[in-house]
């Protein structure tokens, strides 16, 4: 399938060391210079009430189990697509929630990446400079337009009125993409492998999605007005 999908070099992407600092994960973009990620900022402005009743509701232990094993099952769904992506060998599955979690990184594959017609690259290391940093999963033409695309595992489907932070997540590597490689990035793709064995291709672009880069930097304004 790899072989189907061209690699370009018109971007040159720096890699970013990561550091998991007191106050969140923290990027190195020059040195001695760390910015937030954008998952920390996503984290830190986000209304955390429906999570909490959730978490209320099923019991805190139960909900730590579900998220930790639905973080495992990510990991090694993202694994799959880093390892075809790069042309490399995919290591055995440690166990069986791995093993789902190749499965739905395939689904995705077998699904979306015939829309794929070019790459310039994969697990991207992108930054805002001053404000913040973060890794994408893939900046590529997809269905004929340049775009950020990023891949997502669900225990259940997702709804658009839902995957706000998503789009924002999109937003903010578009704006770093432009800012550091003189981009104009108007295409945001989440692809989403549901345990169920669905899959779900959410998509924004035009005015809803400079609406959501309008509401990522009021999110990143808020998270810098109020860091200690």
């Amino acid at each position: 399938m790899a072989d189907l999908i061209t690699w370009a070099e018109d971007y040159v992407y720096k890699k970013l060391e990561r550091v998991d600092a007191s106050t969140g994960r923290v990027y190195e973009v020059e040195k001695n210079e760390h910015v937030p990620s954008v998952t920390t900022i996503l984290s830190k402005t986000k209304d955390m009430t429906g999570l909490k009743a959730w978490a209320d509701r099923v019991g805190h232990a139960e909900a730590e189990r579900i998220k930790n094993d639905a973080a495992f099952v990510g990991t090694n769904m993202h694994l799959v697509m880093e390892k075809v992506l790069a042309r490399e060998p995919l290591p055995l599955a440690q166990d069986w929630r791995a093993m789902r979690g190749y499965e739905m990184g395939f689904r995705l594959i077998n699904t979306y990446f015939q829309h794929i017609s070019k790459v310039y690259g994969s697990e991207v290391s992108l930054y805002y400079p001053g404000k913040y940093a973060g890794t994408t999963d893939l900046v590529a033409e997809y269905r004929g337009k340049l775009a950020i695309v990023d891949f997502k595992q669900s225990v259940k489907a997702k709804r658009h009125q839902y995957i706000t932070d998503y789009y924002h997540q999109l937003a903010a590597y578009a704006m770093a993409h432009d800012v550091v490689h003189g981009t104009k990035i108007d295409f945001g793709v989440v692809l989403v492998s549901v345990q169920d064995g669905t899959t779900q291709e959410f998509t924004t672009t035009g005015k809803e999605f400079e609406d959501y880069k309008a509401a990522w930097w009021e999110r990143v304004e808020k998270y810098w007005a109020t860091r200690p």
